[in-house]
């Protein structure tokens, strides 16, 4: 057994303004900013974390994320996937980007790459399809864990204010933006990139404890 990995996106809707008209199966209106994935070998092993970054606004960059993504998944040969709604929203637009990115970067190769690097491991398990299961309705991901668990994963906040996230594609498209060269978040720009890699980092262990009590 080679272990499980856990895989959570953050996206941007950079074309959709506030976002209001935004379809939640249409690849199209959405951009990957950062993944974060997470590896364990046992149960009983530390958990590997790591938070993939696109590092610019252009179509290349983010086409480099996907091409990091598959270099990530295809080194940990892990037996078993983990995500939570990653059935509908994860998996399908990583799926959905590489082919809208395949087309606009000229690589027809990418969408089988992320193809073959997702089907790597054995079994892909969404655990909010558990939590539907068991509770007969969705949670979010902090209530679900806060009820398997007994503990909360922690908060973060910007400005003074508790993020959540609804929160994350505007401050991931302010610092996309800073890092394009676009705009000038000056000193407060290396605060906001560890706020941001702080809360996805907090998305990936959680889902270990969640799958673990799951199956108790």
């Amino acid at each position: 057994m080679t272990g499980t990995v856990a895989l959570d996106i953050e996206t941007i809707s950079p074309n959709l303004g506030d976002g209001e008209n935004v379809d939640f199966m249409d690849s199209r209106d959405f951009q990957l900013v950062a993944v974060g994935v997470g590896h364990r070998l046992t149960p009983d092993s530390d958990i590997e974390i790591d938070v993939l970054w696109r590092s610019g606004i252009e179509d290349g960059d983010e086409y480099e994320l996907l091409c990091e993504l598959v270099y990530w998944l295809t080194e940990r040969h892990a037996d078993e996937l983990i995500t939570y709604n990653g059935v509908n929203f994860d998996l399908r637009h990583i799926r959905g980007r590489a082919q809208i990115l395949a087309d606009a970067v000229g690589d027809e190769t990418l969408p089988e790459a992320v193809h073959v690097a997702l089907q790597r491991p054995s079994y892909h398990r969404d655990l909010m399809h558990d939590i539907i299961s068991q509770h007969g309705y969705r949670m979010s991901l902090e209530d679900a864990v806060e009820e398997h668990t007994g503990a909360r994963p922690p908060a973060f906040s910007w400005n003074g204010e508790t993020i959540g996230n609804g929160d994350i594609p505007r401050l991931a498209q302010k610092w996309l933006t800073h890092r394009s060269g676009l705009a000038d978040l000056g000193d407060r720009a290396p605060q906001l990139r560890n706020t941001l890699e702080n809360y996805i980092r907090a998305d990936i262990e959680p889902l270990f404890r969640l799958h673990d009590n799951l199956d108790r």
